[in-house]
């Protein structure tokens, strides 16, 4: 019987919740509209602690919202205060655009207008590390036909690509 009710505890845990604490940013610049169209998958549940947190609110439903633009609001000046860009020795300001559930996670979308080519950019990621020690947050960027990545924790919160001319 302690067994059954261990392993019925167990079970329940890694139902609600996840092992591991991680978001996926991608970003692209996109040549023919001079602009970073960035995308960033966070999980629903580490989502809805940190914007509580962050906004000092009781309940938070990022799953099923009574009101999207609320949401996507707060999501917004989260992101906002988490994730920065500096392209060719430029920082940049995004515009937050609006999110979407896909499974387990939100992807949250935003961009940056008037970005002629990319040959530096450095990029700061520090979503979630405030709510989780083991939070890794990882960082695909595409220019000028080259792709690459990178895994951002808290001993390194910022990383720097670079592409050829």
């Amino acid at each position: 019987m302690r067994i059954k009710l261990l392993y019925t505890v167990f079970l329940g845990y890694f139902a609600v919740f996840h092992p591991f604490h991680v978001s996926v940013t991608d970003i692209v610049h996109n040549e023919e509209s001079k602009s970073l169209q960035v995308s960033q998958r966070i999980f629903i549940d580490d989502l809805e602690q940190a914007l509580k947190q962050f906004h000092k609110l009781e309940y938070v439903d990022t799953y099923n919202p009574d009101n999207i633009d609320w949401l996507d609001s707060l999501i917004g000046s989260y992101l906002t205060d988490k994730v920065y860009i500096r392209v060719n020795n430029k920082d940049l300001k995004f515009n937050y655009l609006g999110s979407e559930v896909e499974g387990d996670a939100r992807w949250c979308y935003y961009e940056v207008q008037g970005i002629e080519s990319v040959s530096e950019a450095e990029v700061t990621n520090i979503t979630l590390m405030e709510m989780f020690n083991d939070q890794q947050n990882i960082v695909h960027f595409k220019a000028k036909g080259e792709l690459k990545s990178y895994k951002l924790d808290k001993d390194e919160k910022y990383t720097t690509f670079t592409f050829d001319q």
